[in-house]
């Protein structure tokens, strides 16, 4: 049984939901290039140009939701031991792009580095494990697969000729115990539907009991569809009390008013920051908020988009600056009145 082992230059392009991608994403360090090292010229720039490389991506702003993962992590690390109450669960929620798999993943990153911190090195040891929750073509829904992807293992029986899946229950339960798996990150919660919950959840029960790993559910609406999937397996007590369901990590869109607008700031102001543009001044950015604002209501997947792809057009341009008409003319960014932006 073969294990991923370091990660290559080619592991970028994994997703996460594979041991090598997860690696690859785990390692990655974002620098910002040396402007003076970098002067403006009226040649094309090529795709390795360095600041339109770190410009794809920026490094990640930290926003409440994100300092808050970290101090998650510490915790289910510290309760991480053979408790007899089991393992810990969580879900993050909130609504659609507004950083719920960043969030998700930082939770992840952070226990991963945790726990290197803290045990001596093991390269075969897998920590953490991220999936995204399956389709089930026909009904047949197969939780097995997405841990066997992440694992590396095939699961099926002949790919050529059969869609059947070979359950992988047991090398995935082997590989957890013996590899030190003690968290599980499911994104896409949400792509449940209701008649899957119940195969789903007894598979995460399963494993979070036979392994003792924690699970950390992701997507709009977690919470409810996993207090939901609790409340499907159990009658709820007489009196109606009892727990208030599992502990929930929300992650909203950042607030901007006349009397809420600091964290939208700070926000700006850390894009601000690491922006590499040889006409910018600190501050400009930070100037043009209310707009960043009215362009992605506070979302932090299209700010961070617009951002990005505003600031290689002013590279490409030669510009070098980002201004509201730049930014008006990026086809990222919510646009609830009319979909469609005319170029």
């Amino acid at each position: 049984m073969a294990f991923p082992q370091t990660p290559d230059a080619t592991s970028r392009f994994l997703p996460p939901t594979t041991h090598p991608g997860w690696l690859a994403q785990l390692d990655r360090v974002i620098d910002p290039p040396d402007l003076a090292a970098c002067p403006q010229t009226e040649h094309p720039l090529g795709l390795d140009d360095p600041r339109i490389l770190y410009h794809a991506t920026m490094r990640t702003v930290q926003t409440p939701a994100l300092t808050k993962a970290v101090a998650v992590a510490r915790r289910l690390w510290l309760v991480g031991g053979p408790r007899s109450e089991g393992p810990l669960h969580l879900a993050v929620d909130g609504p659609g792009e507004t950083g719920m798999t960043t969030v998700l993943r930082q939770i992840g990153r952070a226990y991963e580095g945790l726990i290197r911190d803290r045990l001596p090195a093991d390269p075969k040891r897998i920590p953490v494990i991220h999936i995204n929750t399956p389709l089930a073509p026909s009904s047949r829904l197969d939780m097995s697969v997405p841990f066997a992807e992440f694992l590396g293992h095939k699961h099926t029986k002949d790919p050529e000729t059969s869609q059947r899946s070979t359950d992988m229950t047991g090398p995935v339960c082997h590989v957890m115990k013996t590899r030190g798996t003690r968290l599980v990150l499911v994104d896409g919660i949400d792509r449940l539907d209701n008649s899957e919950l119940k195969t789903a959840f007894d598979y995460f029960g399963y494993l979070a009991a036979e392994c003792n790993v924690s699970f950390v559910y992701c997507g709009p609406g977690a919470r409810e569809i996993v207090n939901e999937a609790r409340r499907g397996k159990r009658p709820a007590p007489p009196d109606g009390g009892g727990a208030g369901g599992i502990p929930t990590l929300a992650v909203t869109p950042i607030p901007y008013s006349a009397d809420d607008y600091e964290l939208f700031h700070q926000v700006v102001k850390a894009l601000d920051q690491d922006l590499r543009l040889h006409q910018h001044r600190p501050g400009d950015l930070l100037k043009l908020a209310a707009h960043l604002h009215r362009r992605t209501g506070g979302y932090m997947k299209p700010l961070s988009y617009l951002v990005c792809q505003a600031a290689q057009e002013a590279i490409e341009t030669g510009i070098e600056a980002i201004t509201e008409e730049l930014l008006d003319s990026q086809l990222v960014g919510r646009f609830d009145d009319d979909p469609i932006l005319q170029i």
